[in-house]
Parts: structure tokens; C-alpha cells; sequence
């Protein structure tokens, strides 16, 4: 059978209230109705969908767990399946590409961590590994291959790099356990492109998004190009970067400015990766999380400080972003992730 797409929710961690906002998306217009607040025992975090789209991952920061939840496809709810305790404050959570493992990176305990998923979804408690790094570790993914993790520190300016056995679960420190960008940049988020060997990392000091080289072959990365995500003459210093996407075919990257308070759009260069800027589109106040929806059409941002969600239309020729609406939400929205739900087809 084929899962087909039938409609859209979006996810919101309002960490101020121990909420998910969970909404109805209207991909025709772009509209957003409130549909449920889920109630958490601590402050919702980082959000992760499983690869078959079937769970969702949301990291409890200050309970040091990570709650598993079933999307209920029929209902267009989100069915809550545990909360882990994992004895660190997740930054950041995602699975490995076969969804058997979720990975994580604590930036105030400077360690990263893997954890087996059960049958059911939920989150086993017994770690497969936990390695120390240093403080400031803000993201973790596996790469396109599943055999390499990367994780992105700000505070060290580095980005460190492991192997990855999908069979195990387990990480290991990679031959070359990590790259120093150069001073002053600070990788934060990243994002692989979807053909051409490359990541992107959004710079969280540096007001910028790097590009490097990955060799498919032994994972090294190496830096090649980095593009500021501000207009000439804004003063840097009162801007920091926080996440960033690429668009499912490879054209776009976006990042976004909490200071200026823009999401940063640039145009990628289909041979080598190294990007373009096409300008920065004005957003809520500390937009902290961003999220493109499937199929690329929309895209939603979440002011962090003056806790409401920007909608933008998105132009697929150019890659602009067109305004479409924004809605109060619950106090500090610090992730927004849509859900795709699903309508199987015999």
C-alpha cells in the first residue's frame, strides 16, 4: 500500500507553558486552526517525525526525557506512547534514516547519546551509546548513507564527527573526530543536500551558512564557501543564527536571523553546492524554529519572543517568500514541525 498525503497538522513546542499546540494546516490558504493543547510535565523542546511518519519525537528538556507519540492518521491526533528519561537535556533529537534509533545531543551536558526505539514506537531507556564532546552541542543527524553522524558545537566552534553502525545503534568517534570552522562562526543547525554531497551548517556567531564537501566514501567533511544570512550594513552583533533547511530538490536553502528577524533565502548552485543570497524575508520576534511543509509549497516560523507563527507562501521558481498570515500561539514556540497525515491507498 501507498501512504498518500490527506492532510497537514503542525506541531508547536510552547515551552513556557509545558504545551504541544497541535493545528490544522489548510494547504489551499495557508490557514491554521487550533485543534489541541497536549499537556506535558516539563518544556517541550526539539521535535523529530519518524522516517515512515507514523511517530513523533519530542525532547522534555528539563525532565531529561524524550516523549513518543503515535500519530493517530485516522483521528489527526497525537497518542502519547511514554516518556523516556534519558539523564540529559536533549538540544536536539532525530532518528538514524532506518527510524530503529534516535540519536541526541545535549548542549548543556556537551555528550551525545543513542537509544534503541521499541516495536511500538516508544523509546527504550538503556542507552547504546553515550559519548562526551564538550558543552554547546546543538544538533545531531545521520547522513544520507546512515554510516556517519555529524553534530554541530557552538561554544568549541566545531563540528564533530562519529561513525554510525545502524545495526547496533551504537556511535563511535570518526577517524577524524572533528572540524574546526573558521574563528568566530559557531555552527548551530545543519542539512544535507539532497544529491550533491554537501551540508550546510547556519552559523550561529558568524551570521552565515557554510557550506562543505562530504566525502560519501569516509564521511570527512570539508569547508568550502560560507554566505552571510544578513543584509549589508545590519551590525552583526546584534544577531545570532538558529535553524536551517534545504528544499527537497536542493535549490533553496533558508536559515533564520533572530535579531534581525528574518528568515535568510539563498538560491544553491547545482554543480557545487556553494549558495546565493536572495534576500532576507522579516519574521516574528526571535525566530528560533522554522519548518517547511511537504512538498515545499509553505513555510511556517515561529516568533520565540513574541510567541506567534508567520506563514509564507513559497515561490518554487525563486525561492521567495510571500507572507501569507500569522496567528498567536503558546508562550516561547521554540520548534514547529508538520505533521503529514496520512490516507492509505490499496
Amino acid at each position: 500500500m501507498n501512504a498518500l498525503i490527506a492532510a497537514l497538522l503542525v506541531s508547536v513546542s510552547a515551552g513556557k507553558d509545558n504545551q504541544l499546540r497541535l493545528y490544522d494546516f489548510n494547504p489551499t490558504n495557508g490557514a491554521l486552526i487550533e485543534r489541541a493543547k497536549i499537556d506535558l510535565t516539563g518544556a517541550p523542546g526539539a521535535q523529530c517525525l519518524s522516517p515512515d511518519g507514523n511517530r513523533l519525537y519530542v525532547a522534555v528538556r528539563n525532565k531529561n526525557s524524550v516523549a513518543a507519540f503515535r500519530i493517530n492518521h485516522a483521528k489527526k491526533t497525537l497518542d502519547l506512547l511514554g516518556l523516556t528519561d534519558i539523564g540529559a537535556n536533549a538540544a536536539y533529537v532525530s532518528t538514524d534514516r532506518t527510524g530503529r534509533t534516535l540519536l541526541w545531543a545535549s548542549y548543556s551536558g556537551g555528550e551525545v547519546g543513542t537509544h534503541s526505539i521499541a516495536q511500538n514506537g516508544a523509546v527504550e531507556k538503556t542507552a547504546l551509546s553515550r559519548i562526551k564532546t564538550e558543552r554547546c552541542a546543538h544538533a545531531i543527524l545521520t547522513g544520507p548513507a546512515n554510516r556517519y553522524a555529524y553534530v554541530p558545537h557552538t561554544g568549541p566552534n566545531a563540528v564533530y564527527q562519529f561513525t554510525f553502525d545502524a545495526a547496533t545503534g551504537k556511535l563511535a568517534p570518526h577517524p577524524q573526530p572533528k572540524v574546526h570552522p573558521a574563528a568566530g562562526l559557531e555552527p548551530r543547525h545543519l542539512a544535507f543536500h539532497p544529491t550533491l554531497p554537501v551540508i550546510y551548517f547556519d552559523d550561529e556567531k558568524g551570521d552565515s551558512v557554510s557550506t562543505y564537501q562530504r566525502s560519501p566514501k569516509t564521511g570527512k567533511l570539508v569547508p568550502i564557501h560560507t554566505a552571510s544570512t544578513l543584509p549589508a550594513g545590519f551590525d552583526g552583533a546584534k544577531n545570532t543564527c538558529a535553524d536551517i533547511e534545504i528544499t527537497a530538490d536542493g535549490k533553496f536553502v533558508y536559515a533564520s536571523n533572530r535579531g534581525h528577524n528574518s528568515i535568510a533565502a539563498f538560491a544553491v548552485d547545482p554543480k557545487t553546492g556553494r549558495l546565493k543570497s536572495i534576500g532576507q524575508f522579516p519574521t516574528g520576534e526571535v525566530p528560533r524554529s522554522f519548518n517547511l511543509a511537504p512538498g515545499n509549497r509553505w513555510l511556517i516560523a515561529a516568533g520565540q519572543r513574541s510567541h506567534d507563527l508567520h506563514i509564507y507562501r513559497r515561490n518554487p521558481l525563486n525561492g521567495k517568500l510571500i507572507p501569507s498570515g500569522k496567528l498567536p500561539t503558546g508562550q516561547g514556540p521554540g520548534w514547529v514541525q508538520f505533521i503529514p497525515v496520512h490516507k492509505e491507498k490499496k
